[in-house]
Parts: C-alpha cells; sequence; structure tokens
C-alpha cells in the first residue's frame, strides 16, 4: 500500500492462448509458467497460500493470489466460476489427497453498514484487516449534511484553532451509510479482526501539502472474536477508538464523542471430515430430498429456509442432481398452489429460496453480460428519472420521463436480445417445467414459473440491488437507486404483461411502452424455454467443494432437528441418525440429536392400545366367559385319565402306542340324543382299579351274590372314592381360588390399561400443545426479526430527517437574520430618504431665495 492509499500491484491475466497453465506430468511438483518471474513450485513450499483477492483491493473482479514463503504472486480470471476452478485445481495440485483429510474452513461474513457522529463535510472509507492484513475496503462514502449546532460551533472555534476545532469535532456528528457485504473465504485461522476508519483526502491538494493525518485512520474498531463466531449474524454498534500517534494527542479532536460503526458480522470456523464420513448423508440427500424438504419445510423459518436452501443447491449440484431438484421443486409448487398460480414463486418457501440461489450460482456470467454494462453506467449518470410530480418541478417532469423511458428501454433490449450465452441449466428446468404445465393442460402456467423465476426472482433484484448479486460494490447513491426502483417495477410489469394501475397514476405513460414490447417478452421467454432454440449457451464451469458443503448442511440440520420435540424428530427418521453417525467424527462436545430407541438397534416393547383384547398368556380365558363349575369338571376329567393312563416308553419325540390299542375319537354328543344304557361289567370295569382280580375260570358264570373277596374290593374301591373326592373337592377350591384370583388381575390390568390410555392421550394432547406454542413462538420471532429490521430503517430515515430538519432550521434561521437585516435596512433607507427630503426641501427653499431676492427699500426722504 501506497502513501496515497492506493496498492501497486502486477496481476497477470489468465487467457485461452496458454499464459496460465499446469504442468501434470510429475505429482511431486506443479509448475505455473509467470512470463519473465520465472515459476512457482507448490509442492516445494508447504507454507503456499492460495486464496481469492477481493475486488476492493485492487480495483479488478475475480482474482486470485499465490502467497509463498519468498513472494506473491496475483492472477486475474474472467469470472467467479473460472477463478473458483483455477483455486480449486492449484489447491489439489499441492494438496493431492485433500479430499481424504480432515480440515477446517474459515470463512467471515461481515456487513459494514454505517457510522455515526462524525465529523462533517467529509469523505470516509473503512478498511477490514485480519492478523493485521488488509482483506477488503469499503468505497468512500460523504457523510450527510452539517446541522446548524456543528456549523456554529466549528465558526466559534475556527478562530482560535485555525481549522476545525474541538467543539466542532464533538457537535458536528453526522450520520454516514455504506451498507456494503464482504464475503470472505478459505481464510488462514484469525485471531484478530479490525476496521480501521480512515478520511479520503481532497485530489485537489498537493500531494507534499497533505498533513500526517492521512497516512494513518482516524480510529480502528476490535472486533471480539467470541461476539461473532458460530452460525447466526450478529449486530452492533461498535464504538471507534481514535488513533493515537507517538508524541501526539491523537484524533480526538476529528471524531464525535459517540463515534460508532454498525457492523453485521459472522465468523465460522467448520471442519470438514475427510468425503468418506458423508458417504451415507450424501445418499441419503441424494435419493430421498424431495421427501426431506415435506418434512423440514414446516419446521423452519425464512433464514433457515433460505441457509438450507442453499446448501442443498451446492451440494446437488455437486452431485449433479440440482437439476432434477429445481424440476420436482417447481412440480411441486405448481401442484400445492392449485389455481392460486398469481403467487408462484411468491413466498417464503423452500422451492423459492432454491431457485433464487441456483440462478445466482449458474447466472452470475449470464447476468453481468446482461445488465453489468448498465448498472455501471447508471452509477456514473446524473440523470434524473424521478417521474412523480410531488417529487420532482413539473419543469423537470417531461426530461425525467424520457430519462426513464431510455433506461427501461436499453434493458429491455438487453435482456430480449440475448446479449450474452444463456445458461443452459436453466434453459433445460424451464424447458422440463413448461411440458409438465404442458401435460396437466395448463400451459400458462408453464410461462408463468418461468417468468417468476427469472425476473421476479433474478433480474428485476439485481436491478433493483446490483450490489447484492455482484454487480457493483457501492450501495447506490438515492437518486440512482430511484432510477433503479421504476426500472425494475417496469421490467415486472412487461414480465407480468399487466399494466400500471390507478395506484402508481404517475407510471401510466409507460403502459404504452410495455404494450409495444409485449410481443419482444413473450418471444423470449418461449425461446429460453425451449431445448430446440438457437441460442449461445454456456453451462455452470465453476466448482463446489462437495465435503465443504456437505458439512455445512450438516451443522445447519443438526441446529435445526435438536431443537424439535421428540415426536417431530423421530419422523424425520433415518436423518437424526445418519446425521448423529457424522458427530460422532467430530468429539463429545459437538451438539447431537436425540433419537428415540425406534432409531437404534435395540428395540423396546410399546404396549397396543388395546392390550386388554391381546394377550400372550390367557387368550381364551379373556375373549370367552369363565364358568368355574365347568372348569372343575373339566381339571377333574383331566385328571382322573392321568390316573388311567399307563405308562409309555417314548422314542425320542414321537409317542409309542400299540398296535392294537387304537385312538378312539372322541365324538361330541348332542342334548337331543338318547343317551345309551351302560353295561355294569364294562362300568365295573372302567372303574376297577389297578389290582388285578383273581383268575377265574371262563365258563363259569357267577351270579350277583356277595362274595368276601368281591366285598374287599367294594370297600376298598369305596375308600379310594372317598380320598379321590376329597382332593377334589381341595382342587375345587383351588381352582375357585385360581379363578377369582385371575379375574382381580384382569380387573387390575383393565384398570391400568384405561390409565395408560388416558396418560398417552394426555400425552399427545401435550404434545400437539406444544408444538402450536413452538410454531406460535417461531411466527413472533419471525415477525419480531421483520420489526426489528423495519425499526432499524425508521430509525435511520429519522435520522436523515432529523439532519434535514435540522439544515431547515439553520436556513430558516439564516431567513429570519436576513430579514431582520432588511428591517434595519428598510429603516435605515426610510432615514436617508426623510434627509434626503429635507435637503430637497432646503435645496429648493435655497434655489427659490437665489431667484427672487428681496428688492432693497429706498427711502423717499
Amino acid at each position: 500500500k501506497n502513501q496515497d492509499g492506493g496498492v501497486r500491484v502486477s496481476i497477470l491475466h489468465i487467457r485461452d492462448n496458454g499464459l496460465f497453465y499446469l504442468h501434470y506430468g510429475s505429482r511431486e511438483s506443479v509448475s505455473i509458467p509467470v512470463g519473465a518471474m520465472g515459476s512457482l513450485d507448490l509442492s516445494a513450499d508447504t507454507s503456499t497460500v492460495i486464496r481469492p483477492v477481493h475486488s476492493s483491493i485492487l480495483g479488478e473482479k475475480y482474482c486470485f493470489e499465490v502467497i509463498s514463503s519468498e513472494n506473491t504472486h496475483c492472477f486475474g480470471c474472467s469470472s467467479a466460476a473460472e477463478r473458483d476452478r483455477w483455486i480449486e485445481d492449484l489447491r489439489r495440485a499441492a494438496q493431492p489427497n485433500k479430499d481424504n483429510i480432515e480440515r477446517t474452513e474459515n470463512s467471515l461474513s461481515l456487513w459494514v453498514n454505517e457510522a455515526k457522529d462524525l465529523p462533517p463535510k467529509r469523505r470516509y472509507y473503512c478498511e477490514v484487516h485480519l492478523d493485521g492484513t488488509l482483506f477488503a475496503r469499503t468505497s468512500s462514502r460523504a457523510v450527510g449534511k452539517q446541522s446548524n449546532r456543528s456549523s456554529l460551533a466549528g465558526d466559534n472555534s475556527t478562530g482560535s484553532s485555525g481549522g476545525l476545532g474541538t467543539s466542532g469535532g464533538v457537535a458536528g456528528g453526522c450520520q454516514l451509510f455504506w451498507g456494503e457485504f464482504f464475503e470472505l473465504d478459505n481464510l488462514p485461522s484469525v485471531s484478530q479482526i479490525t476496521l480501521h476508519l480512515f478520511r479520503e483526502e481532497d485530489p485537489k491538494k498537493k500531494r507534499y501539502s497533505r498533513d500526517e493525518v492521512s497516512l494513518h485512520p482516524l480510529g480502528s474498531v476490535a472486533i471480539p472474536l467470541a461476539d461473532i463466531r458460530g452460525r447466526t449474524y450478529q449486530e452492533k454498534w461498535y464504538p471507534i477508538t481514535p488513533y493515537k500517534a507517538s508524541g501526539t494527542a491523537g484524533n480526538k479532536e476529528l471524531l464525535g464523542p459517540q463515534a460508532s460503526l454498525r457492523i453485521k458480522a459472522r465468523l465460522q470456523n467448520l471442519r470438514v471430515l475427510p468425503m468418506e464420513k458423508y458417504k451415507e448423508f450424501a445418499e441419503y440427500v441424494t435419493v430421498d430430498y424431495v421427501e426431506m424438504c415435506r418434512n423440514l419445510e414446516p419446521l423452519l423459518n425464512v433464514k433457515e429456509k433460505e441457509e438450507l436452501a442453499g446448501a442443498l443447491v451446492h451440494v446437488l449440484q455437486s452431485i449433479g442432481k440440482a437439476k432434477e431438484f429445481l424440476i420436482d421443486l417447481g412440480g411441486a409448487e405448481v401442484e400445492r398452489l392449485g389455481e392460486k398460480e398469481a403467487l408462484i414463486f411468491r413466498e417464503n418457501t423452500l422451492a423459492t429460496k432454491a431457485i433464487d440461489e441456483y440462478m445466482k450460482l449458474v447466472g452470475q456470467k449470464y447476468l453481468i453480460d446482461t445488465l453489468g454494462n448498465f448498472i455501471t453506467r447508471l452509477y456514473g449518470s446524473v440523470e434524473n428519472c424521478e417521474v412523480d410530480p410531488r417529487k420532482c418541478p413539473a419543469s423537470d417532469l417531461s426530461n425525467n420521463q424520457k430519462h426513464l423511458r431510455e433506461a427501461c428501454d436499453e434493458v429491455v433490449q438487453k435482456i430480449i436480445e440475448i446479449h450474452g450465452p444463456f445458461p443452459e441449466e436453466l434453459n433445460k428446468i424451464f424447458s422440463s417445467w413448461v411440458e409438465l404445465c404442458e401435460d396437466q393442460d395448463r400451459p400458462e402456467i408453464g410461462q408463468r414459473l418461468i417468468s417468476a423465476s427469472l425476473f421476479l426472482r433474478f433480474l428485476c433484484p439485481a436491478i433493483l440491488s446490483p450490489s447484492l448479486f455482484g454487480l457493483t460494490q457501492p450501495y447506490p447513491e438515492p437518486n440512482t437507486l430511484r432510477t433503479l426502483t421504476l426500472t425494475a417495477k417496469v421490467i415486472q410489469n412487461l414480465a407480468n404483461f399487466t399494466l400500471f394501475g390507478d395506484k402508481e397514476e404517475y407510471m401510466l405513460f409507460m403502459n404504452e411502452f410495455l404494450q409495444q414490447h409485449w410481443d419482444g417478452m413473450r418471444g423470449f421467454l418461449q425461446t429460453v424455454s425451449s431445448l430446440d432454440a438457437e441460442i449461445p449457451m454456456t453451462s455452470f464451469d465453476g466448482y463446489v467443494d462437495l465435503p465443504l458443503r456437505l458439512a455445512v448442511l450438516h451443522g445447519l440440520l443438526v441446529d435445526i432437528i435438536h431443537q424439535r420435540d421428540q415426536n417431530t424428530i423421530d419422523k424425520l427418521h433415518p436423518l437424526p441418525s445418519i446425521l448423529n453417525q457424522i458427530t460422532e467424527s467430530l468429539g463429545p462436545e459437538a451438539t447431537r440429536i436425540r433419537v428415540s430407541q425406534m432409531g437404534q438397534a435395540k428395540p423396546v416393547y410399546v404396549p397396543p392400545k388395546d392390550l386388554s383384547k391381546f394377550s400372550p398368556h390367557q387368550s381364551s380365558l379373556q375373549q370367552l366367559p369363565v364358568d368355574p363349575k365347568s372348569l372343575r369338571e373339566q381339571e377333574g376329567k383331566t385328571r382322573r385319565s392321568m390316573r388311567e393312563r399307563k405308562p409309555v416308553a417314548r422314542a425320542q419325540s414321537v409317542p409309542h402306542r400299540r398296535p392294537g390299542n387304537a385312538k378312539h375319537t372322541i365324538k361330541r354328543q348332542a342334548s337331543s340324543e338318547a343317551l345309551s344304557t351302560p353295561d355294569p361289567e364294562q362300568e365295573l370295569e372302567s372303574n376297577q382299579p389297578l389290582i388285578s382280580p383273581p383268575k377265574t375260570s371262563a365258563s363259569i358264570k357267577r351270579p350277583p351274590a356277595i362274595v368276601p373277596w368281591i366285598k374287599d374290593m367294594h370297600n376298598r374301591e369305596s375308600s379310594e372314592m372317598k380320598t379321590e373326592n376329597a382332593e377334589f373337592n381341595l382342587l375345587d377350591r383351588h381352582a375357585q381360588e385360581l379363578s377369582e384370583l385371575r379375574l382381580g388381575i384382569e380387573q387390575v390390568t383393565e384398570r391400568e390399561l384405561d390409565m395408560a390410555k388416558r396418560l398417552e392421550d394426555f400425552i399427545n394432547q401435550s404434545q400437539d400443545q406444544n408444538a402450536l406454542l413452538q410454531a406460535e413462538v417461531t411466527e413472533l420471532r419471525n415477525l419480531l426479526a421483520v420489526r426489528e429490521e423495519q425499526l432499524a430503517s425508521a430509525t435511520f430515515r429519522l435520522g436523515v430527517i432529523e439532519e434535514e430538519r435540522e439544515e431547515d432550521e439553520r436556513k430558516l434561521s439564516v431567513a429570519i437574520a436576513a430579514a431582520d437585516r432588511m428591517n434595519v435596512l428598510e429603516e435605515q433607507f426610510a432615514g436617508l430618504m426623510k434627509d434626503l427630503h429635507q435637503l430637497s426641501e432646503a435645496y429648493s427653499s435655497g434655489q427659490n431665495n437665489i431667484q427672487h431676492p428681496e428688492k432693497p427699500h429706498i427711502n423717499s426722504n
């Protein structure tokens, strides 16, 4: 950096003729011929840094530098995509194993918004220094008009100090607005972030006459890293510390006591794991991105939708699925809105944010070719395009309308004639949308999809805010901003094929212009959505760092999901488990998602709601009524059959049965059938105990007389029957008690199940209410963020109005002083006129005396 604030550097431009090329013949070294300067050996120095250079440093876009221990070389490219590709090729050449190692990516996103309490009638700019190295610079802007108090204080102090006095610096504070955004990626490890405020010197001043202050900043702001580290932006007013050189009193006299900068920043230190760690995650995103977006969208606020859409677009672009992703989202948007096609891409949905990010990614070169020259010319123009009669004199209205027509005509011609190559990816997406709508017999919706995405979400916002789309860095001046706003309105109405109405009566004169270009706009929309169109096209040739983008997407999803309730997390299965697998490699301090047992390997028993109907122990008893009497009879029969059963020998698991003893099938007897009369001998045999009777001759038929051994047998039989009846009575009591216990257990089980069901219903209601409350809290937070933005905007406008009021008060005081002076002069003039009148009268009387002198009186005597 030289003394007058510039940076002297020699930039080598990369051209197609091979000024700058890589030699991949050997993996050990990569040399870059750079003319007379020799070559850069990337393998010799492991500390070589390859990073992009912000355009504000060199005054030229799309540059990068190669910093080694010996020297620094800077190279210029023709586009951001080409620059990113060269940077990636050089890094991969220096480190071929880049995707298979863990690394840390540092990035800083910084908004330098405004400053306050600065001395008036000056132009100021800020420089962004990281660890003492200049990384970016804002444009030079003038402060607002000085207030009446500052002018008086400055006048009173000038005589004593010979310049801007202390009171002038304190009381003369004014506000200055930059509104410039800096995105600094591929940074080294940062330990200090400092913003230096400089005052731009008058270029008419001779170089040797400039004071020492111009070589040093007026003051500095040190941003604590802990305040801005994380995924969310932090905005704050930071006080400016005046610069104090050795042996001086510092610059306190140049800054007000409340001099400060409003800065919005975010510093991210992202750990990127080897690509193999993201393999399952990448496969899930590639296959299930539609289902994932459908499940996540209800959980996201506007900012989260924007970040998630951007991360998904970059990941899918690297994988090769971005076009299918956008085609699916467009079809889902049409299906969701139905007949409300006027709302297509007008709501804050994932589809809207995704198409925004994708067109910025693949359409940057097309945007610059189409609007770059127009924006540059407009920033340097002094033409006024204000056509509202309430804001401009009637005498200027005709010329201003002419200027607006010329500006709009220039933009329309550049768009319709397609001056630059159109993105091939957008052409394929648009043609797929048209085909999809034609299949649904709604061809007009296809044209609205293209118009809403290309104009509503891309071209018109770029015209309205060129600094946010990389077309320029400075925020436009009020006159230029008004011209951009009116031009964007006209182009948007042209793309929508609508005329201006009574709400914007001052724009009615542009309706004729709109009607003249409707045919051209229809032809343009048809051309860019046709695969057979003979127009120059180009495909995206940039580079997307897939491991880095997967790490960004992983961190974003973890931050979003881990705050949700368990029921919502379970519905996203298996995504939380996949994210946790990656988190395990980041260490124990990394945030994890609570995953229930349904997502784990160990299953857990979840009782059904109607458990009383299904029991693995007593299914028949719970389905049928229990009769204690029949239960006792059944148990008695079972025990008797067990006594009469003879022991058998079993071979393995097959029961043995004698050939002569066939198994008889038991036949159930109906109640209407006649009962058969039992044979006494058969009944006796059936009741005969296991004691073998004495052998008798088969031919002797004994009468039924009582024989001693038969009587003894009857006695034994009766005693055994009594013992058996006693046992049966005991079993009956046990069976009755068992049945009662079972009934009691059933009743207790039913009550427990009823209580469990009520508890489950209560939990479900509580979760539903909690979800509603969470949604309300999210909505209120979003509303609060919108209100805070509106408040900040209103505060800024109020400051501008306050400055204008103070200026009006100063003018009024000057006018009153002039009026007082005029009264004094009038009084003096009246006195002079009175004196003149008296002199005139005296002069007239003198003249009369001269013309008519008195005759002398002669006495006759």
